[in-house]
């Protein structure tokens, strides 16, 4: 019954929580309820990528958690990537200062630690046969890991190995780490569950989240990583029976790859995770089916909201509980979902912040018949959640850019929605140097085009009453801008800095009009 998704689908959340961290793990039901397919990155997710990167909010986590409801693998364990990354950070801390550190070395000490996890997992599930289980539970009972165990409990221990080593052998403690490893057991016991999931058609994976802030400006931090995306890079091979599945943030992409000794190899088997309109619009539609079930049945009496949506039916629906039109502020109409859709930077967590923002003022204030609801509370809606929804892509990018809102608040109000590189250069002399960091001119027009403050003009798609913008965020390569092209601000970011009274068109980024993909 669908009603195991009412602790998550309420008044106040309408179309669910925003962060697939405030779900149970063990309402699985609900997972699988509330899980967005609609996305064409969900079918090559058979194809066993090892990274997932996607922009914060693009819903990375939900799609690392597939495993616990889609069946894809027959065992999985979570394991806390800060803690590790941690860890193994301290161990090469001083070494970090010594000399070189090699990343295939780093690449071996992962493969332990990630390994010794997959066997604690595999030991407590008894899959095994019994002659394969004793070689693993030798290797683990020698490195102090008990039957009992969680994962959690295995990183502590590996940890206090870790330090243990390290004050042995403070100037190379991977080696005196290794070591502490027996390679001749753990390869046994590698190749012990590895023949046991094999000869059983079984498979595992391991799952690891990205992290709010890696800490990449840590010179220990940057080899850790390195030493673990060479790790990542050689799982997943077409026979192998234990894959990964580790999440990175594209916002730091070509920072990472940087730090990649081999980008080549590390990422040959990454999926990226990006979103069309037409897809949020599903999500959505699924999402507000759940919503009007639960406290509005007469609404949709007939339909179940477990039925599949079609494109088609969700517009209809969305049709029937929002007005077709919407007068914005220049007193243009336009389409109410593509309004909705152009304050938006294309990801899930955006669309979901601003329907939630939009129904939890219908569901209170008209709580007896809410629909089709007034465009006031629409555009209401929209403004309450446009400045934490920017703060949230300033945090994204706060490594990269770390004076990205002070800059953007300094400059942007001096700008129209349209505006020329020479207006830009302007702004910038007069306003941004002070703030920015530096007084080079392309960076702060790299720091506005990765964000997705900035984008550039279309010159083809001109319209009278809107301007049609293309922006970084929805392209897979930089955004290149040349002295003859004109620019323009993205809705979120003229909505929270050039305040209310602008009468200029509205900007419509490439992929907001569900026609852009037709």
């Amino acid at each position: 019954m669908f009603k195991t998704v009412q602790p998550y689908i309420t008044r106040d959340e309408p179309f669910g929580p925003i962060d697939s961290g405030d779900f149970d793990l063990k309402d699985v039901d609900a997972l699988n309820r509330l899980f967005g397919r609609h996305n064409a990155t969900y079918k090559n997710l058979r194809h066993r990528p090892s990274i997932i990167m996607g922009r914060r909010g693009s819903g990375k986590t939900s799609y690392l958690r597939t495993v616990y409801f889609d069946k894809q693998y027959d065992y999985y364990t979570e394991i806390r990537t800060a803690t590790i990354l941690e860890n193994i950070s301290k161990v090469i801390q001083e070494m970090a200062k010594e000399g070189a550190i090699f990343a295939e070395t780093l690449s071996d000490l992962w493969e332990k630690i990630l390994w010794t996890c997959v066997l604690s997992e595999i030991r407590k599930r008894q899959c095994l046969p019994s002659s394969n289980s004793y070689v693993v539970s030798d290797y683990l009972d020698k490195v102090g890991v008990k039957n009992s165990d969680t994962v959690d409990d295995v990183l502590r221990k590996l940890a206090e190995i870790f330090e243990d080593a390290k004050t042995t052998n403070p100037r190379d403690g991977i080696s005196e780490v290794l070591k502490r490893f027996d390679k001749e057991n753990f390869d046994n016991a590698k190749s012990a569950v590895i023949d046991g999931l094999d000869a059983s058609r079984k498979t595992f994976v391991v799952l690891m989240d990205s992290l709010e802030d890696f800490q990449l400006n840590i010179a220990s931090v940057k080899y850790s990583l390195q030493g673990l995306l060479k790790c990542v890079g050689s799982m997943n091979k077409p026979k192998d029976v234990v894959d990964i599945r580790f999440c990175l943030p594209t916002e730091l992409y070509r920072t990472i790859i940087e730090i990649s000794s081999n980008q080549t190899k590390d990422f040959k088997r990454a999926l990226r995770l990006e979103w069309k309109a037409s897809e949020l619009v599903l999500i959505g539609a699924q999402r507000l089916m759940y919503f009007l079930a639960l406290y509005y049945p007469n609404f949709i009496k007939g339909k179940s909201p477990d039925d599949e949506i079609r494109r088609d039916e969700a517009l209809a629906l969305f049709r029937a509980v929002l007005p077709e039109k919407i007068t914005n502020r220049a007193g243009f109409q336009e389409n109410t979902i593509s309004y909705i859709l152009r304050h938006t930077q294309l990801l899930p967590r955006h669309f979901i912040m601003l329907l939630n923002s939009i129904f939890r003022r219908a569901s209170v204030t008209q709580s007896l018949a809410p629909f089709p609801m007034s465009e006031e509370k629409i555009t209401h809606g929209i403004r309450d959640v446009e400045e934490p929804i920017v703060r949230e892509i300033f945090g994204a990018f706060k490594m990269i850019y770390p004076t990205a809102e002070e800059t953007c608040r300094r400059c942007l109000p001096e700008l129209g929605h349209e505006f020329s590189i020479g207006d830009l250069h302007r702004v910038f002399t007069q306003h941004g140097k002070a703030v920015f960091g530096s007084d080079n001119l392309f960076d702060f027009e790299r720091m506005l085009l990765e964000i997705g403050a900035m984008g550039r003009v279309d010159r083809d798609k001109a319209a009278d009453i809107y301007i049609q913008g293309n922006f970084e965020y929805n392209i897979e390569h930089k955004l290149s801008i040349s002295n003859d092209d004109k620019l323009c601000i993205h809705p979120l970011f003229s909505g929270i800095f050039r305040g209310s009274g602008n009468r200029d068109r509205p900007v419509y980024p490439y992929g907001s009009f569900l026609d852009d993909e037709d």
